[in-house]
């Protein structure tokens, strides 16, 4: 596996080697501390498993590091890590193309389970910050009254709030993984959203799912 670190902290940098290891023993960690810098990086590995991409770094905008990120390896996985844990930021890089959003004081155990659920295609938003995400204007949500959740589908639910991957979700409800999928599409039809965490936004909004339910 390969990863690519983009921060300018040294400290921060040394801390996520050890910690990544974790993620695979095998790992490859390349590092760079701007995106001037990580762009020999990207060219000599397109094939890249996963970029962790940190705000604030000098040269580009926060937005136009994420786009050209982005655009250098359009198929791979890009996670943002930040101490800066505002909602409006957060939509900002979510809606940008980030497949995940960490704080940078989540712990070591939080952070592999995360980037273990966007390696296995999921988007991984904290908790925490879930009530702050808005909606957005251009997809406006509603739950048709004829289309309730199944009981099935509220308990897929109330893992998929949590962060689980779709393998663990079909793991702690034991049920094939593939019928995880179909209930997952079945919940994103039913709440009009795109993606898992414009649905894990809303049902929280709606009081469908708690904190208190796992």
């Amino acid at each position: 596996m390969k990863v690519l670190l983009i921060d300018d902290h040294s400290l921060f940098i040394d801390g996520m080697n050890l910690v990544l290891v974790k993620l695979d023993p095998n790992i490859q960690i390349f590092d760079a501390s701007s995106y001037e810098d990580a762009l020999p990086v990207m060219n000599e590995n397109p094939d890249m498993d996963l970029v962790l991409l940190d705000l604030g770094l000098p040269g580009l905008s926060d937005i136009d590091a994420l786009k050209a990120v982005r655009n250098e390896l359009p198929v791979t996985p890009v996670v943002v890590l930040s101490s800066n844990d505002d909602g409006a930021k957060v939509q900002q890089m979510l809606n940008v193309g980030a497949q995940g959003y960490i704080p940078k004081s989540t712990n070591a155990e939080i952070l592999i389970h995360s980037l273990k659920l966007v390696l296995s295609g999921g988007i991984y938003v904290p908790q925490e910050i879930l009530p702050q995400l808005e909606q957005g204007a251009d997809r406006p949500v509603s739950v048709q009254a004829d289309t309730p959740l199944t009981p099935k589908q509220h308990e897929v639910l109330g893992k998929l709030i949590h962060g689980y991957s779709n393998k663990e979700i079909g793991n702690l409800l034991n049920m094939a993984e593939s019928t995880v999928r179909v209930h997952i599409a079945a919940i994103l039809k039913a709440l009009n959203v795109s993606n898992r965490t414009r649905a894990a936004h809303i049902a929280v909004q709606k009081g469908w799912v708690t904190v208190e339910q796992e």
